[in-house]
């Protein structure tokens, strides 16, 4: 198994994205390093309680991170969150000047 790093109060796997592609880590908490490929796109959610989403790629993989990031088409960053099979729902983005974080 791949070395873990913790982060606030969950544990994550560091991996590539070929060890994503193999399907041994659905449904898992991972950690993946890349550079965003597209413009991240930030919606604005009004509903009961206003939110942003922002979802962008990395390295082929499509990320969800609730919140807006101050990132862009580039930027190289890590990505803490859970791996869904097709997609990456952030619970961290650390890009070299800052590290975003959503509520656990």
């Amino acid at each position: 198994m791949p070395r873990r790093v913790k982060l606030g109060h969950h544990y994550y796997y560091i991996v590539t994205v070929d060890d994503l592609h193999s399907g041994g880590f659905r449904g898992k908490n991972i950690v993946i390093k890349g550079v965003i490929e597209d413009k991240p796109l930030i919606e604005f959610l009004p509903m009961e309680l206003p939110s942003y989403r922002t979802t962008f790629t990395v390295s082929g993989i499509k990320v969800e991170f609730s919140g807006s990031p101050c990132i862009g088409l580039g930027d190289s960053v890590k990505v803490y969150g859970r791996f869904l099979g097709d997609c990456i729902i952030a619970s961290a983005v650390e890009t070299d000047r800052a590290l975003f974080t959503t509520e656990e």
